[in-house]
């Protein structure tokens, strides 16, 4: 995703990720709120900027970011919906 989300936030605002698997499967969706993106976002770019690279080299800065949901905290949590 762009680097919007990282300002674009409200209490009542969320993102729906979909993780599509076979054709035959049921996706997953994630349900997760827009200040936890803003948040994971920011920092995770951050701390892209602040390692070094492969051959030790400083990252150019990018309007590119990252979201995930590794421990599916936010799997299915339809109920933040309220």
């Amino acid at each position: 995703m762009k680097q919007n989300p990282e300002n674009i936030h409200s209490d009542n605002m969320f993102y729906v990720f979909v993780a599509f698997k076979k054709i035959d499967e049921r996706p997953e969706y994630f349900i997760v709120p827009s200040k936890e993106v803003a948040k994971q976002v920011k920092d995770g770019h951050k701390k892209w900027l602040d390692t070094p690279g492969k051959k030790g080299q400083a990252h150019k800065d990018t309007p590119m970011r990252q979201f995930s949901d590794k421990d599916g905290k936010y799997l299915e949590r339809w109920d933040l919906l309220k």
